[in-house]
């Protein structure tokens, strides 16, 4: 989110318009995404993290977009999460039952201020009856001599000077000479085989230095947590053992450089008839990771281009669209936020492909009016050092009376530089009214084998799970319902180098809303769901969760009452 100024300016007639336009903001947060399972009954709370691993992040409100399986969520407490934007936890409610077969995908803003960031947006388009082109200029950067949570020494810009891209260079000395104090933790400057180290120390006649221990991870420094005191925490060191580092700390401070995004566009589009429609985007984007460094700004420019066409094959009883969409990516071309779906690499079975990406997708729609549509689209992904793969997908929805069947389906087949798959997925529903009743059952399935080139082994991708559903509800979804439905999945993983059952789940669930006036409504909801493994040294893992919620108005709705009663499981930090 941003706060600032904006103008827009718009001339001509309705049949040729024109349209001129400037933003400049402050920037309050920086895009990032937490990636997570869940945990089998677990509703939260979930902790996010930051880019870095950070535990303690501060989330700007409003700006997030929570995923499961690739669906989008809606925040409330009726709905199906909260978030503490404070403590930067996410809370599932009880209306949303968590499993440990959900993939969980949360994009947010997060509030980074380490410079001052202005952000620029303009543009301008201009429209015609057949044709339009625009074009526009987005600019994030940093100002390198406006610091807000750090003071850099001169020293400091000169290693940021050197390191260029690389935040691992991005380090400096954290050590500095300081005055004795008993309220403070102090260091020593001695030699242990020849290296200088620092050794906690209370002499006031020594020369004392203020220290501070950065943690950098397993067996990737040479101190370690020696206890942690009143005052503060005291570290000490531990020699190398056969050249390996045996500490998680040390004494640097990290530096964060600041850096710089513009990305300018042109798109265009031509249409010359209701049959006929063609259009197309280009983009240029320059992104500097180290505005103090030049090494290594080679890599700083990319650019990524879009081509769409449509055109109408047949308008009778049926009508027929064939369509193509070519995608052009550049590798060193970056973007604000993601260009594609949130599960885009696991569409595809990609682990951090490498080179340029190119994706060209065609096909048709096929769609009877008052009945329903079908498309069938092939699309082929290709990374110039790394994968090429090939994905046809079928999707479908029709409703013939009372009967309503829905299908959505693909089959993927990838090579990449380390492995082979095919990756199967199909989810299907079919539905019957009569009367204020309904009966349906639903079938999904995924079936993903990657075999490694190396070993003909499979990988830690390969999965299957089949889930078969029923229900019955009877009511107006829209007022008074009640639904009872019944789902059962098995779950196949890897065990042994083999793909092989693992689980079953039962879930058992009613949906209703009891009563709904101008004035009171009640509602009940009720989830249960019984995990039973194959290994008989695990025991099930059974979960519920429910609500019921009762609402109230009188005078005229100046007093509101509500009334609920809920169910859940979840963990809760210690306090």
């Amino acid at each position: 989110k941003v706060q600032g100024l904006a103008a827009n300016f718009n001339f001509g007639t309705p049949e040729k318009k024109t349209n001129i336009f400037a933003s400049a903001a402050l920037v309050r947060g920086q895009y990032a995404k937490s990636t997570f399972v869940g945990q089998e009954g677990n509703q939260g709370p979930y902790k996010l993290q930051g880019p870095n691993g950070e535990l303690y992040i501060l989330v700007i409100s409003g700006s997030e977009r929570v995923f499961v399986n690739g669906i989008l969520l809606t925040r409330g407490e009726n709905k199906d999460y909260t978030i503490d934007y404070n403590a930067g936890e996410i809370i599932f409610t009880s209306l949303f039952p968590i499993t440990s077969e959900m993939r969980i995908n949360v994009e947010y803003q997060y509030s980074d201020r380490n410079y001052t960031r202005f952000v620029t947006y303009a543009g301008a388009t201009h429209e015609e009856e057949k044709w339009s082109i625009g074009g526009y200029l987005y600019s994030e950067n940093d100002v390198k001599n406006q610091p807000l949570q750090q003071n850099l020494s001169a020293e400091q810009v000169a290693i940021l000077k050197e390191a260029g891209d690389d935040s691992a260079l991005m380090t400096a000395p954290s050590a500095y000479v300081d005055s004795y104090s008993e309220n403070k933790i102090l260091y020593r400057k001695t030699q242990i085989s020849g290296i200088e180290i620092y050794e906690f120390s209370t002499d006031q006649e020594e020369e004392l230095y203020n220290v501070r221990f950065t943690l950098v991870g397993a067996n990737q420094g040479n101190y370690t947590l020696a206890n942690s005191a009143a005052v503060g925490r005291i570290y000490q060191y531990v020699a190398p053992l056969n050249g390996i580092p045996q500490g998680n700390y040390e004494p640097i401070v990290r530096l964060v450089a600041p850096t710089k995004i513009q990305i300018a566009t042109v798109m265009g589009k031509y249409k010359p008839s209701e049959k006929t429609l063609v259009d197309f985007e280009i983009g240029i984007s320059n992104n500097d990771l180290n505005l103090f460094s030049s090494v290594a700004d080679s890599d700083n420019s990319g650019v990524a281009g879009r081509i769409y066409a449509k055109q109408r094959l047949l308008s009778k009883k049926w009508e027929i669209d064939a369509f193509a969409n070519y995608q052009f990516v550049q590798k060193e071309f970056k973007t604000i936020e993601r260009l594609f779906t949130i599960e885009f690499d696991r569409d595809w079975n990609l682990v951090n492909p490498l080179g340029n990406q190119s994706l060209l997708i065609a096909g048709a729609n096929f769609n009877l009016p008052g009945k329903g549509s079908a498309k069938y689209q092939l699309e082929k992904l290709d990374f110039s050092e790394s994968f090429s793969g090939s994905r046809h997908v079928v999707d479908g929805l029709f409703r013939f009376k009372n009967v309503m069947i829905q299908n959505s389906g693909s089959i993927l087949k990838s090579d990449s530089d380390y492995s082979e798959s095919t990756f199967i997925r199909n989810q299907s529903q079919a539905r019957y009214h009569f009367n204020k009743n309904w009966v349906g059952g639903s079938f999904r399935l995924e079936d993903n084998e990657e075999r490694l080139k190396e070993t003909n082994q499979f990988s830690a991708l390969s999965q299957r799970f089949h889930e078969f559903g029923a229900f019955v509800g009877r009511g107006d979804s829209t007022k008074v319902f009640v639904e009872l439905g019944y789902l059962q999945r098995s779950n196949d993983s890897l065990v042994n180098g083999l793909i092989q059952k693992v689980n079953t789940s039962n879930s058992y669930y009613l949906k209703s809303r009891l009563l709904k006036t101008d004035k009171s409504d009640l509602s009940l909801f009720v989830n249960y769901r019984n995990l039973k493994f194959e290994d008989s040294n695990r025991k099930n893992e059974p979960s519920l969760n429910s609500r019921l919620l009762y609402n109230d108005r009188y005078f005229d709705q100046l007093i509101q009452v509500t009334t609920a009663y809920e169910t859940t499981s979840g963990t809760i930090p210690q306090q």
